[in-house]
């Protein structure tokens, strides 16, 4: 007797599609920062609509606000007699990659074409249409289609995106535009604008002063300028700041942003600021710094050596006294300052060089414990740190400046003792010229300039780096 079997495994494509519906989930539990209305109505007020046939569309539409405020605005602008729902189709417009975000842009729409008076069915009807459920960076068009873009797109480094989408992503998103979403929507927005087009977004502000978004700058330089660019505060302007704790702001520091298509660079508008590889500071007034020398002028900035996880090439006083005293250095972080002043080194940094194979003692205590190394501080020769420091000078007073801070504030550190983990040190020829950079690194100027042109993290924050040093404007007198 012949028995049909059925095969209930599902198919391949159907296994892609589930695949991709879990990648789209983890990438809106990353993204999902929603603009609040206020932010959003000071936003449109900036571009060059509502107006007869200029069509709008927010490419990463969320729970659909930017929708909401674009309608609501066209609704009130025109004459109730031309409002149909083709007009609006023809005006307004949203992509949102998520089904379960796009159902609740529908939802926002359709609730306000009702306050506007039009029944459900019709209002449910235009919300349909109006929104899609399909992936703008994949599905969006390649050619001029829309006046303006309006929106918040994600912002996710590319290492971040789940890999199915990545591979998805890769064949459509150029090289200069990978290294984040953000950098990938903004360059495909700039491709579906007509001549005359806007693109209005509140966005993350790293994209315009990273240097690896430069590639990206000089290429939306070619066809856009800066008209507007304002930084927002970010513990008000989001009301959805991803998965974090109630109340948090999100990690973004946020700037609403305007950019205008330009004509030819003979026929550009002197009103737009010129969009190139250079990096761009919202806010930053540049004259204050005009003519000051800058610090690399009198003194060395240096970074401080990581030497891996702790217990290997870092040890504790206890552990140095297992260890022959020529191989010791002490060492400080910026957990030894303490009300401004550095306490006495409590741990102790092991000098090995190159070529030089150490004493039995170190090697078996290295080898005991290399262990604990994290993968990233692994070398070949084993007696060596993740970064070697045996030819650091280290006989002359420095300057410590934690990479971390909220000003750049420095600590004294006497010869012979060893900043460590990325730390920032500042060395300088004479005494009294280290008096003068101390002085200047605690200056209202110095100050100033860390906030406008330093990285911004959490709890106001910023990372200090080797060049922003470097580059730190100096206004106390030298000789």
């Amino acid at each position: 007797m012949y028995i049909e079997t059925i095969d209930y495994r599902p198919s391949q494509a159907c296994q892609i599609d589930q695949a991709r519906a879990e990648a789209v989930e983890l990438l809106h539990r990353a993204t999902a920062i929603y603009t609040a209305a206020p932010a959003v109505d000071q936003l449109l007020e900036k571009i060059d609509w509502p107006r007869e046939g200029r069509r709008l569309v927010d490419p990463s539409c969320g729970d659909g606000m930017f929708l909401e405020r674009a309608l609501s605005k066209l609704l009130t602008s025109s004459q109730p007699t031309r409002l149909t729902a083709t007009y609006l189709l023809s005006h307004v417009e949203g992509w949102e990659v998520h089904a379960g975000a796009c159902t609740e842009a529908r939802a926002r729409v359709a609730a306000t074409l009702c306050r506007h008076g039009y029944d459900q069915a019709t209002a449910t009807e235009v919300a349909e249409s109006m929104v899609h459920n399909r992936d703008f960076l994949t599905d969006g068009p390649q050619k001029p289609v829309y006046h303006v873009v309006a929106g918040n797109p994600p912002y996710l480094r590319w290492v971040n995106v789940p890999p199915v989408l990545q591979e998805l992503y890769s064949s459509h998103v150029p090289d200069f535009a990978a290294s984040d979403l953000l950098h990938s929507f903004l360059e495909r927005c700039s491709r579906s604008i007509h001549p005359d087009g806007q693109i209005a977004l509140v966005t993350s502000d790293r994209w315009l002063f990273n240097a690896g978004a430069a590639g990206l700058r000089a290429a939306l330089g070619t066809r856009l300028g800066i008209s507007h660019l304002e930084r927002l505060d970010s513990s008000s302007v989001f009301y959805r700041p991803k998965c974090r704790r109630s109340g948090t702001p999100p990690r973004v520091h946020p700037v609403s942003v305007v950019l205008k298509a330009t004509a030819a660079p003979p026929q550009r508008s002197q009103e737009l600021r010129v969009l190139t590889e250079q990096p761009i500071y919202p806010g930053v007034d540049e004259s204050l710094y005009e003519g000051l020398p800058t610090l690399d002028q009198f003194a060395q900035v240096r970074i401080a050596p990581w030497l891996g996880s702790s217990g290997i090439f870092v040890v504790d006083e206890e552990t140095a006294t297992t260890l022959p005293s020529e191989y010791l250095v002490p060492a400080v972080d910026t957990d030894d300052i303490v009300d401004g002043r550095l306490c006495t080194p409590r741990r102790f940094a092991i000098r090995t060089a190159p070529g030089v194979t150490p004493c039995d003692r170190v090697i078996e205590h290295l080898q005991r414990h290399m262990y604990r190394m994290a993968a990233r501080g692994r070398r070949g020769t084993f007696w060596l740190p993740p970064e070697t420091f045996h030819r650091m000078d280290l006989s002359r007073e420095t300057l410590l400046v934690p990479r971390i801070a909220t000003s750049p504030k420095a600590v004294r550190v006497p010869p012979g003792i060893l900043p460590i983990n990325h730390n920032l040190s500042i060395v300088c020829g004479e005494p009294g010229v280290l008096d003068r950079v101390e002085a200047a690194l605690r200056s209202p100027l110095a100050a100033q300039w860390v906030r406008d042109y330093a990285p911004r993290l959490e709890g106001g924050y910023f990372s200090l780096t080797t060049t922003l040093l470097r580059k730190m404007p100096i206004d106390a007198p030298f000789a």
